[in-house]
């Protein structure tokens, strides 16, 4: 397929002899010509194209003193036979001018004034009319505006928008600039801060200009390849830059972080070099790591936004930098198209979380897969299951519900298909897609084809079932006979799966008493019999240990953690109990309050009630006891509820044998001995301080069944192993 064509036109300075952009400035910027010859063209069939691209021309000028830009956007798009055409754009800002003109060298025509009306409500922004000499052509809008956008910074609160001293951060979900919806954008962006400061967005840096009479310092950047929005970003930034190659590498970060620059860079180009093997040459020129002062990791076309509070984890440049430089490849060139599910989210999280664990060793490897299966089977019900194809967002769904899906499901999904097609099939056909694809929106069936044409394999009914259709299977071990004739050994089992049944490879494992024997056995019905020889007494016969098919895990496969008590739906969700008695001890009040906070920070996960009020069939759900025997009257009640690795005493806590003294806090989960489906999770510490630093943090440790905390961090976490696995059986 045809790539989509952008071409600069920078050559046209006829434009500002004509006039056409004469009338357009704003004060300390001067509004450049549009430089896209190629704007707003809709899909062709099989074009790939399948957007509106929209050239933008922007100069900005930023005032962190007074929180507030001013700022030009000369647009160039492809209007059709409507009357007016709508612009996303924040509405607390004051619009000056906007002016309207074809696309054209030279001529009579120039720009004239259109009126605008603002609108607000689901749509944010304004309407603009179209004269009807320029409907269903090519035109030029010319929009001026200015204003303030600022929220006080919040290191626990990421705004849409904030111009500060400290840091001017402009995302697209402010709708800073003007912008068509759904549109994707190629962008020239001139900034102009104050020195001191540095400005970054996508794309190429072509000019930083410093004036020796000025206090302002203007950078010019221009992205000309297809992006679905821009952010801005200007600090006093420190800035380090080394080549790789043809690449230039870049870290933005403040000066109480900038010894970390040097592992930064160094990480960066391992991660270069891995992928452009794996996937092909880096689609930019350039790579850059930003520091930002919100908790946030974001992947944008050639940099990556890392908030402050994480950059100085080790699991951060070992693990999520590479997912968010994967990014480049998938989802920032070769683009998800937004009507039909998101796939770049399970390819990166393959590529790069699940991928570096399998480099570590199998171990780590099967571990991942397993943490996907029990998401799955802690957050989704009928209810919130969904397909991945066609999958824009729900409101309906949680956080952790979605990402079980769009990035769990669907890295398993390119496990399965990996396994199936073999290594060099499978980034083979990865290869060949991100170069058929690149700046082209990209659907799940574009995959099914690439994958088809380098396997040679039918995959419609692949792709039917683990994309088209929401669900998983879940697999049950039926009759089994073994039999020994002449020292030869037949093992006959029998698999069963829920209906509607799926056409599956399951891996199988044989141990004898000379070793091991793998299988793959196939079904496509509700129940099949499969039969095996073995070379030696059999020892047992295990179905899919490893976790390499999707599907739901039963029970017994799920150890109690922190994630299967959160994950509990309604209507006998989760309860969480909080104690409503103290010790007399100083701080006994103080511990009641930490305990409260706790309680506020999960109640999106559940019902909140005071220890005095659980009922006896309160008891048969699944708990998150807040608090000790000494304040939480449950506890006290019901002692056998506390794990018996779990020892309290006045000034210290016993944990797996080691003790703990004040300061310590401990959440830990076991089974509920009055449910044994449900989860008890217990959180405990007998330091005011120490519940409340330790609080907003608890629902990230989903994944294992306890975590021991001194001073808020983290000093010994694990998950507890599979008391049965009822897909294992032992001869």
């Amino acid at each position: 397929m045809q790539c989509l064509r952008i071409v600069s036109f920078w050559c046209l300075y006829a434009l500002l002899v004509a006039g056409l952009i004469a009338e357009c400035k704003i004060p300390g910027a001067e509004c450049g010509i549009i430089p896209y010859s190629e704007p707003s063209t809709p899909r062709s069939q099989g074009g790939g194209t399948d957007y509106w691209l929209v050239g933008h021309n922007l100069q900005v000028e930023i005032d962190p003193q007074a929180h507030s830009l001013k700022a030009t956007d000369i647009i160039s798009l492809e209007v059709g036979e409507e009357e007016t055409v709508f612009l996303s754009l924040n509405t607390t800002l004051q619009i000056h001018s906007v002016k309207i003109g074809p696309q054209k060298v030279g001529g009579n025509g120039g720009l004239i004034i259109s009126p605008v009306r603002p609108v607000s409500g689901e749509r944010e922004g304004i309407e603009v009319s179209i004269p009807p000499s320029l409907r269903g052509k090519k035109i030029f809008l010319v929009i001026s505006y200015s204003g303030s956008l600022y929220e006080p910074l919040d290191p626990f609160h990421e705004p849409p928008a904030t111009i500060a001293p400290e840091f001017v951060y402009l995302s697209p979900n402010a709708h800073w600039y003007p912008d068509l919806p759904n549109s994707m954008g190629v962008f020239r962006i001139t900034a102009t801060v104050p020195r001191g400061y540095e400005v970054i967005t996508h794309g190429n840096l072509l000019e930083r200009k410093e004036e020796s009479t000025s206090e302002a310092i203007s950078f010019l950047w221009e992205a000309d390849f297809p992006a679905e929005n821009c952010y801005l970003i200007a600090a006093p930034y420190k800035v380090t830059h080394q080549k790789h190659g043809e690449i230039d590498l870049y870290t933005y970060f403040f000066p109480e972080e900038q010894g970390l620059a040097e592992s930064y860079l160094e990480a960066s180009k391992k991660y270069l070099d891995m992928y452009q093997k794996l996937l092909g040459p880096y689609p930019f020129s350039r790579f850059a790591v930003v520091e930002n002062l919100f908790p946030t990791g974001y992947g944008m076309p050639s940099y990556t936004l890392i908030g402050r509070q994480v950059l100085k984890m080790p699991f951060i440049v070992h693990i999520s930098l590479g997912h968010e430089i994967a990014h480049n490849w998938w989802g920032n060139c070769v683009i998800p198209h937004p009507e039909h599910g998101n796939w770049c989210e399970g390819l990166t999280s393959y590529l790069a979380d699940y991928y570096y664990n399998e480099l570590i060793g199998p171990g780590p490897a099967v571990d991942y897969r397993k943490e996907i299966l029990r998401s799955y089977a802690n957050y989704i019900t009928e209810e919130n299951d969904f397909a991945l194809e066609g999958f824009t967002g729900s409101a309906n769904r949680t956080e952790r519900a979605i990402r079980s899906i769009l990035y769990g499901k669907a890295a398993m999904v390119f496990h399965m298909l990996r396994n199936m097609t073999g290594d060099e099939h499978f980034f083979q056909a990865l290869k060949n897609l991100y170069l058929d694809k690149k700046w082209q929106l990209t659907t799940w069936e574009d995959f099914r084809l690439a994958f088809e044409k380098q396997s040679g394999q039918a995959l419609d009914w692949f792709f039917k079932q683990w994309i088209y259709q929401k669900g998983a299977p879940a697999l049950e071990l039926g009759d089994l006979e073994l039999k020994e004739a002449e020292g030869a050994f037949q093992v006959r089992f029998q698999l069963r799966q829920t209906v509607p049944p799926y056409r599956l490879r399951i891996p199988v494992i044989l141990t004898h008493k000379e070793g091991t024997q793998p299988f793959v056995v196939e079904m496509d019905s509700q129940t099949a019999e499969f039969l095996l020889k073995s070379p030696s007494g059999p020892v047992s016969l295990a179905i899919d240990p490893d976790k390499d098919l999707f599907r739901k895990l039963h029970p017994m496969e799920l150890p109690p953690t922190i994630d299967k008590a959160l994950g509990e739906s309604a209507p006998d969700g989760l309860l969480i109990v909080k104690p409503s008695g103290g010790k007399a001890a100083p701080g006994g009040s103080q511990l009641l309050e930490g305990y409260e906070m706790a309680a506020d920070m999960l109640i999106p996960h559940g019902e909140v009630k005071l220890d005095k009020d659980v009922t006896e069939a309160d008891l048969k759900r699944s708990l998150f006891i807040l608090g000790g025997p000494e304040n939480n009257l449950l506890l006290k009640k019901f002692p056998a509820l506390l794990p018996n690795d779990l020892l309290l005493a006045e000034d210290r806590l016993t944990f797996k044998g080691k003790e703990y003294e004040a300061g310590a806090s401990i959440l830990t989960s076991c089974r509920n001995l009055f449910a044994k489906d449900k989860t008890v999770c217990i959180f405990v510490s007998q330091e005011p301080k120490a519940i409340q630093a330790t609080a907003r943090k608890l629902i990230h440790y989903g994944k294992y069944s306890y975590v021991v905390f001194l001073d808020s961090t983290s000093v010994d976490k694990g998950t507890s192993p599979e008391e049965a696995n009822p897909l294992v059986h032992h001869f």
